[in-house]
């Protein structure tokens, strides 16, 4: 028998509530990663070249680990980077320009928004990010 007593679970401390840019920015991305995936297959199976797939690849991963830092005050502009990777894909796969054009304009659009609830949210005294003002 042992006398060892059990150690409570080291406690988590709880995440800090997203803020309406991080939210609008990772529904963005996640959208566009599904994108990217279908791109590459249609890409894979249009030209079985290898350097299509990959490039969707790479800009997929790009967009998956900005979204790590979206919470940050200058996520924002890691993701506007992975916006740009998206727009540049066209110079691997032209008919990708028109996804493309769509998913940068709902980028923008998600930005603006979120900037304006977060504004909002200042202007009344609240946590811009959704906690209980303090």
């Amino acid at each position: 028998m042992s006398d060892e007593t059990p150690t409570p679970a080291r406690a988590r401390k709880p995440r800090p509530q997203r803020g309406a840019m991080e939210a609008l920015l990772r529904i963005v991305h996640t959208l566009e990663v599904c994108a990217l995936a279908f791109g590459a297959l249609a890409a894979w199976g249009v030209s079985r070249d290898w350097p299509q797939p990959v490039a969707f690849g790479a800009v997929a991963l790009l967009l998956i680990l900005s979204m790590r830092v979206l919470g940050r005050p200058w996520g924002w502009i890691v993701s506007l980077v992975a916006q740009i990777a998206v727009g540049l894909l066209v110079l691997v796969e032209v008919v990708w320009g028109l996804v493309a054009l769509v998913f940068i304009i709902l980028w923008i659009f998600c930005f603006v928004k979120a900037r304006g609830i977060e504004h909002r949210r200042l202007a009344a005294g609240l946590d811009p990010r959704g906690a209980p003002g303090t």
